[in-house]
């Protein structure tokens, strides 16, 4: 069984009478407020624009005076143009050419330690105008040559050794690698034959103090040594044998060795 409603028709339809009357209110208000807008902003002006007439135009020129032919019109614009005397301005006058600048001077220079020399001095400063010695005689030479080196003794196989001129001595510190660990004073004699730049090689061990162990040091240092070879007819000779004897000494403040050769027993001492 359906139940049964009732609605009250009066009332709805007040109900929207009143809605439709409240909404075109609303929308007639913000119409008129939108138009007080647009007249505030300026869109539109108030008042009447004008009086109403329509406008008419209308031609200014004479009606009696007749148009003139180009000809004519042309012949008056060139009338009317000013000389050309008038037109154009007065030439301006050239201005001067600058003075040229004034020749400077010239600033002598000078400088530390520098000679200037004059062309005189340049030519009698020139070597090659110095008139040279005439070579001396050979004949001469070979009398006043040094004196041949003298050997000391015989090597295997009968060579002849000769004594071991220094050209430089080996410093301590070169030594110090090569030297025993606890050393004492002695020397050491060693045997090389001599090689380009004034080297030494295939060195051999000669005699020592005994226990020392110095004629091994020597040997193992050997590349550093720097011997002049033996002159022969006054030439050196590459590959003879020299012999070098060692001396070491031991100091207070630690073991110094003091090289010689044969029987020069100085040296270079470091403490």
């Amino acid at each position: 069984m359906r139940t049964a409603t009732y609605r009250n028709s009066s009332y709805s339809a007040r109900a929207d009478a009143g809605s439709r009357g409240a909404s075109i209110l609303l929308a007639l208000g913000i119409a008129a407020l939108i138009v007080w807008a647009l007249l505030r902003l300026g869109f539109f002006v108030p008042g009447d624009i004008g009086d109403g007439r329509r406008l008419s135009t209308f031609d200014v020129t004479n009606v009696g005076e007749r148009p003139q032919p180009p000809s004519q019109k042309k012949a008056e614009r060139r009338e009317q143009r000013p000389p050309a005397a008038a037109r154009d301005p007065a030439p301006t006058p050239p201005r001067p050419a600058p003075a040229p600048p004034l020749p400077v001077p010239p600033v002598p220079l000078h400088l530390p330690g520098v000679l200037i020399l004059s062309r005189a001095d340049y030519a009698a400063a020139d070597v090659s105008r110095i008139k040279g010695t005439p070579a001396p005689d050979r004949s001469a030479a070979q009398d006043t040559r040094t004196a041949d080196s003298a050997p000391i003794g015989r090597g295997p196989g009968g060579a002849d050794i000769y004594m071991g001129d220094w050209f430089r001595r080996p410093t301590p510190a070169e030594m110090r690698p090569y030297l025993p660990a606890r050393m004492q004073s002695g020397y050491g004699v060693i045997v090389c034959r001599t090689a380009p730049r004034m080297r030494v090689e295939d060195c051999r061990e000669m005699g020592e103090t005994r226990g020392s162990g110095l004629s091994r040091a020597a040997r193992l240092a050997s590349f550093q040594f720097l011997i002049r070879p033996p002159s022969i007819n006054g030439k050196p000779v590459i590959g003879a044998l020299v012999q070098i004897t060692y001396n070491f000494r031991v100091i207070e403040r630690g073991a110094t060795d003091a090289p010689g050769g044969g029987d020069d027993d100085g040296g270079d001492d470091t403490k």
